[in-house]
């Protein structure tokens, strides 16, 4: 299990000091519990605004290094996520803090009304590019040990991935729907991100014919060739495979699903 949360008493004062030296005195402080790359997650009320801080000590080079790949891609994101406020390291934390989203995680459930503003906002997505110099790295190299010859070239592509589209990633507001946690880009095939939340929507109780019916509304995914689809699967479950073993064989099975035919 993942540490918990440090909650706004628990961080240093320097830290607490810093923030509030930017933006004012803290009022009321909510723990964000969700979300693995960050130790601490906080919604803040100063007397102007609302906030949402996340931090890291900077010691956890991997988290560190996740922030400010958030930070860097942020620009590209806006029209489908939070702008970032703040980037600062205070009291031996990496902090960030965004505008604060005034809403609620989708719902993954079966039947769910959240279906199409999920399909919205990833369409809204691939409207966006990677920022000139960003160092965004390629899909592939995440698989690089399970990939046979030529599968690098069927899953290359130039569209900003997010690569993570859990219901906690998704919130849902008056306005729609919005992209968070953008610390694992990649650039990859414009369909991807579609089809792992296909997955996500099995793993929450869909059946594989529904969720690929709502998969096959992504263009992206229906011009997408068969070869390259079953590339991707491949690779994939072989890298889950190689990580997790046997733990892997149910979101295995939920991938190669993708391969039926509606």
């Amino acid at each position: 299990m993942p540490d918990p949360h440090a909650g706004w008493e628990e961080l240093p004062q320097q830290v607490r000091r810093a923030v509030e030296e930017q933006f004012g005195a803290v009022l009321s402080t909510r723990t964000v519990p969700e979300g693995i790359t960050c130790r601490t997650a906080l919604v803040l009320s100063t007397e102007t605004r609302t906030l949402f801080l996340k931090g890291v000590p900077v010691s956890d080079r991997e988290g560190v290094t996740a922030q400010r790949t958030e930070v860097r891609v942020n620009g590209a994101v806006r029209a489908v996520g939070p702008a970032v406020c703040w980037e600062a390291a205070a009291g031996g934390w990496h902090l960030v803090v965004f505008d604060h989203l005034d809403g609620r995680h989708a719902d993954f459930a079966p039947g769910t009304a959240d279906a199409g503003v999920v399909a919205d906002v990833l369409e809204r997505a691939r409207l966006c590019t990677a920022p000139v110099g960003a160092r965004i790295p390629p899909l592939v190299e995440r698989y690089r040990a399970v990939l046979g010859p030529g599968d690098a070239e069927l899953l290359c592509g130039s569209a900003l991935l997010h690569t993570d589209t859990n219901p906690h990633n998704i919130v849902v507001t008056a306005s729609g729907g919005h992209l968070v946690d953008w610390a694992m880009p990649a650039v990859g095939p414009a369909w991807v991100d579609a089809a792992q939340t296909a997955v996500r929507l099995m793993g929450f109780g869909w059946q594989p014919r529904d969720a690929l019916g709502w998969l096959t509304a992504f263009s992206a995914w229906s011009q997408a060739s068969p070869l390259a689809r079953s590339v991707f699967v491949r690779v994939v479950t072989s890298d889950a495979t190689a990580r997790f073993g046997r733990y892997a064989d149910d979101e295995n099975t939920r991938f190669r699903a993708l391969l039926a035919t509606v």
